[in-house]
């Protein structure tokens, strides 16, 4: 991934600005991390309106990898440009640990997971930036249903067309990226019986969900031409796609996640998304024909993936046009095994460990619902929550 981007000499010896849709080359499938964090009022498990006074105290300490969030209740936290998941790691772990040890010098905590239980998204405050204000008033009511928090993956991939390529080919892997990081069951208070809820009010926003097909980076680009001279996007970071490309930045952005409830599946997840980028790559290169992708898999992703989100590991996934079915746990189990000399090859295979057995990993999903009844208590499912990313950075 690279975020450096070159300018253009013209023969008069001016210099012209590089156009938003040269795509800046990643050589190597490098990694970039983003976790979209709740700020917890302890008293009450509510979400609380920090960000502001959070994000000033990370800038006094020099954390730059600490930013807004469209909601004041929300913060986010990045990696640089790694190599690999276990520098993911290195990187997320000690910055995640300065940002709670500050949000909790303010009367904060922090928690995981892709909804809040029990939060009225109306009571919600945006935060004061352009960018999100302008959100604010194109969405309307929208922008409060947008009170959720994901887990975003970059992976940096070498053009354009191995962009569309990938993306292509990894669009029938959307519901397993769903199941493994589902973890917002509940919304306003009630069980919506959803593995993922967060995927459905995400839905709502113009321009999300799967991606639109595309046989190269010409059709892209001409696809957002017409919509920005449209003014009905402003930049790339208007379209919310599950999987978006990011030419600025050299990279494909995975966002179809939930913020699972734990950092350790967190990083299985991201080093299994990388593994398939780079499984894919290689198969581009070997059969470059094959960057068009089967279209069937499209036709069937919206269903696929709403399986995902309604029944999570246990939904019956389509695995063939065909209409050939197989219980999404089996098929996760078959992928990352056939994954794994690969992840081996990269030093990502440990990180897959947290899906071993399959048949014992327990989603945040499921942990949430688990917990709510046995003790029938939201504030006590919150503390849960905040114990857990606690425990976890110590």
């Amino acid at each position: 991934m690279t975020q450096k981007s070159s300018m253009v000499a013209r023969s008069n010896g001016t210099k012209k600005k590089p156009d938003i849709l040269d795509f800046q080359s990643s050589e190597r499938s490098t990694l970039g991390v983003e976790i979209e964090l709740q700020i917890i009022d302890p008293r009450t498990g509510d979400l609380a309106p920090g960000s502001t006074r959070i994000l000033k105290l990370c800038e006094q300490e020099g954390l730059n990898d600490v930013t807004a969030e469209l909601m004041q209740s929300m913060i986010e936290v990045k990696t640089g440009i790694c190599q690999n998941v276990q520098e993911v790691k290195d990187q997320i772990w000690p910055l995640m640990r300065k940002v709670r040890n500050l949000a909790g010098s303010l009367g904060y905590e922090l928690a995981l997971g892709g909804t809040h239980p029990f939060n009225r998204g109306l009571t919600s405050v945006v935060f004061p930036e352009e960018r999100y204000e302008r959100i604010q008033e194109r969405l309307a009511w929208l922008t409060y249903q947008r009170v959720v928090f994901g887990l975003h993956v970059h992976v940096g991939v070498p053009n354009g067309d191995i962009a569309m390529g990938v993306i292509n080919a990894l669009v029938r892997y959307l519901p397993h990226l769903v199941a493994l990081s589902a973890s917002s069951p509940f919304w306003h208070g009630e069980d919506t019986g959803l593995a993922s809820a967060r995927s459905v009010l995400y839905r709502m926003l113009p321009h999300a969900g799967v991606p639109r097909y595309f046989r190269n980076w010409k059709e892209f680009r001409s696809f957002y031409r017409v919509l920005r001279d449209c003014e009905a996007i402003q930049s790339p970071k208007d379209i919310y796609w599950d999987i978006r490309p990011r030419p600025y930045l050299g990279t494909i952005e995975f966002r179809v996640c939930d913020m699972p409830a734990s950092l350790a599946v967190t990083l299985g997840i991201v080093a299994l998304i990388r593994t398939l980028v780079i499984s894919t790559q290689r198969l581009l290169q070997e059969r470059p024909q094959s960057s068009y992708g089967d279209i069937r898999h499209h036709w069937v992703a919206i269903e696929n993936k709403w399986l995902a989100i309604r029944y999570g590991l246990q939904a019956m996934h389509i695995r063939q046009p065909s209409g050939k079915r197989r219980l999404l746990s089996q098929d996760l189990t078959a992928l990352i095994e056939r994954l794994r000399p690969i992840a081996e090859e990269t030093g990502d295979a440990p990180f897959l460990d947290v899906f071993r057995p399959m048949e014992s990993f327990e989603s945040g999903a499921d942990w949430q619902r688990r917990l709510f009844r046995e003790s029938g208590d939201w504030k006590r499912l919150v503390d849960d929550m905040t114990r857990r990313l606690a425990l976890e950075l110590q």
